[in-house]
């Protein structure tokens, strides 16, 4: 897949009275808990929490390679390093993340990575 659309792309999230501007190509993964999403990006920065909902942020993210891996959970496939198939559905990251892949949303999952 290619993630060259990404590149110089940036997003907007408000923080407690700040303005954030994320560039697309730095986030992993997006968690969200209730009203409040947590955006984790590549480098060693605390995540960056907003009171957005995450169905708002991957209406933001379509198209740059983002997939929804379970009700709570973005993630960016550019940082996408294995998975395990077996009960867990496990989903690991680059940056040494694991993260549970819902049932549903697994076929599909596999079917994207397996192109």
């Amino acid at each position: 897949m290619d993630y060259s659309n990404q590149k110089d792309k940036t997003i907007i999230l408000k923080e407690k009275g700040k303005a954030h501007q994320l560039f697309i190509e730095s986030i992993v993964y997006v968690e969200s808990e209730g009203y409040v999403s947590m955006v984790h990006t590549n480098d060693d920065t605390p995540p960056v929490s907003c009171s957005k909902l995450l169905k708002e942020i991957e209406e933001e993210v379509v198209g740059y390679g983002f997939y929804r891996i379970n009700r709570n959970i973005i993630v960016n496939l550019k940082y996408f390093k294995s998975y395990v198939k077996d009960k867990k559905r496990c989903f690991e990251t680059t940056t040494e993340v694991k993260m549970k892949v819902s049932r549903r949303k697994w076929c599909v999952f596999r079917k994207n990575l397996d192109k």
